[in-house]
């Protein structure tokens, strides 16, 4: 009998679970608007979502509140994040589903650091940041630029090298304009967002960071969460089998690491 009671409360409590709908949080601009001009990232989400069984629904937050929105709720997710060990003590994370190129260092072309850094090479940003007269880098408060890179930042954090943006814009690329108006000098972006604010900019690589970034959806803790989670990580299997996704994931990516990338990718759907 007490057998056939926990039977019945585990049945209830999975039908609950699995009744509340994903709410995706920060996501408006990826799965809104025409196809044209969602970017790889937002294809990609679109694509994904398109293969979740179950129901979901977008919730329009301002990005500077949906952090805290998620941690407070039982069944909402953030796409387009990476994994960090900080960010696990609050979210649970679905696999990587899908990759992005290495992180640039941008300067607006003409500039006087630009003509400086044409003579660098591959540069640390380590030395350029630690020298005499430094450049001002803009970076973005709760954002994860890397292992390496986040480590760096955290050890210059009051340098006079470093401009932190605390309040996030709700568009990615957000230190952009202040790039442009030269009320910083250098700013750590991915290529393709950098590109898309139509500034004729220079980009560097740089020896700190990582080659190619994997990228998660971030979930509520708790059990409904997990649920939700189990339920994105079967859309993401199985949209990595799909040739197309593929290809869309990959193009983003320099053509001499996709194959790297890709191995990279799968290696880590099957060690889950």
């Amino acid at each position: 009998m007490q057998k056939l009671w926990l039977m019945l409360l585990f049945c209830i409590q999975s039908f609950v679970t699995m009744a509340e709908p994903l709410i995706l949080v920060d996501a408006v601009a990826l799965l809104k608007g025409p196809a044209e001009k969602a970017g790889i990232e937002g294809l990609a989400l679109r694509r994904i979502m398109s293969y979740y069984p179950g129901e979901y629904q977008i919730e329009d937050i301002s990005r500077n509140r949906a952090r805290a929105w998620v941690k407070s709720h039982s069944s909402a997710c953030i796409p387009w994040l990476k994994k960090t060990a900080e960010r696990e003590q609050d979210f649970l994370f679905t696999l990587p589903y899908m990759l992005e190129d290495a992180l640039q260092l941008v300067v607006l072309n003409g500039s006087e650091w630009q003509s400086i850094l044409d003579k660098t090479g591959t540069i640390s940003l380590q030395e350029l940041l630690t020298q005499k007269k430094p450049p001002l880098l803009g970076i973005e408060a709760n954002r994860s630029y890397g292992a390496r890179l986040d480590q760096l930042l955290v050890s210059l954090s009051g340098s006079r090298a470093i401009y932190l943006r605390s309040s996030s814009s709700e568009a990615v690329g957000s230190l952009l304009p202040m790039l442009e108006k030269g009320f910083i000098q250098l700013i750590l972006e991915y290529k393709k967002i950098a590109d898309r604010s139509g500034l004729d900019l220079r980009y560097y690589s740089l020896e700190e960071a990582e080659a190619v970034n994997m990228v998660y959806f971030a979930c509520s803790k708790g059990v409904t969460g997990q649920a939700v989670v189990d339920l994105l990580d079967q859309a993401i299997q199985k949209a990595s089998q799909d040739k197309e996704y593929r290809s869309l994931v990959l193009s983003g990516l320099k053509p001499e690491l996709r194959q790297y990338a890709l191995q990279l990718w799968l290696e880590s759907l099957q060690h889950h």
